[in-house]
């Protein structure tokens, strides 16, 4: 499977993209960066692509899923190459714990938030069946109303269209999906603690050649992938 992130930079007044590539076997719990990709301009489907035709052929033919953050265009690549999609349970709930964080007495709406965040997290581990079917029929509703702020009502909505994405790793126990990406989050804090350190960020070329030497340093990093029950499945 292929894990992906992309770290953001800016450099006199363009925006640039490293995108972070790793690649996990599905019966092991190790994955393997390959060398990162910089390019200029802002995140998007057609970048992706470009990083993704950077990973070798023979290797390239191997993917069946990839695992990101609901990235711009992501869809778009996993529909493009037939892969498994499996969108991010962190990042996505990250995005209503900054409210929830706050004094609840002093939130418009925090009693409709909290349970949308609790109904959120129901429906990304249930299994199929009524409790499941209830779960999302409450979002439904609670999405037509104005869910205490319009950006949670965002959050919400266009989780609803994206749940199957979230689910993926239930449709496809024998892979073990990881449920997040944090094993390429945690190479973007060694990246960016490479950066604080030192001033191989100052440039494109330069950036590109330190970030590229750090992984090749430490290119491996434990991505543990979800397993339901312990039932390990023969892959198909």
């Amino acid at each position: 499977m292929l894990l992906i992130d992309g770290l953001w930079f800016e450099f006199e007044g363009i925006p640039w993209v490293l995108y972070l590539v790793a690649l996990k076997p599905c019966r092991t719990h190790q994955a393997t960066f390959l060398d990162p990709v910089l390019l200029p301009g802002r995140e998007g489907a057609s970048r992706w692509q470009q990083a993704v035709e950077a990973i070798p052929v023979n290797a390239r033919r191997r993917i069946c899923a990839v695992v990101a953050d609901n990235l711009p265009g992501i869809e778009k690549i996993a529909r493009r190459h037939n892969w498994i999609l499996q969108l991010c349970h962190f990042h996505l709930l990250l995005k209503l714990q900054a409210p929830r964080r706050r004094v609840r007495y002093t939130l418009r709406g925090g009693a409709v938030r909290e349970e949308i965040y609790q109904s959120m997290r129901d429906a990304l581990r249930l299994p199929a069946g009524k409790r499941l079917s209830q779960t999302i029929e409450r979002l439904r509703r609670l999405s037509r109303g104005d869910c205490g702020t319009l950006r949670v009502k965002t959050v919400l909505c266009q989780f609803l269209i994206d749940l199957p994405f979230y689910r993926s790793y239930l449709a496809h126990p024998n892979l073990g999906l990881p449920l997040t990406t944090n094993s390429v989050e945690s190479m973007c804090r060694l990246v960016r603690e490479m950066l604080r350190s030192s001033r191989a960020g100052s440039n494109p070329k330069s950036l590109l050649l330190w970030t590229t030497a750090l992984i090749r340093l430490r290119p491996t990093i434990t991505c543990n992938g979800y397993r339901i029950n312990r039932i390990t499945l023969p892959f198909p």
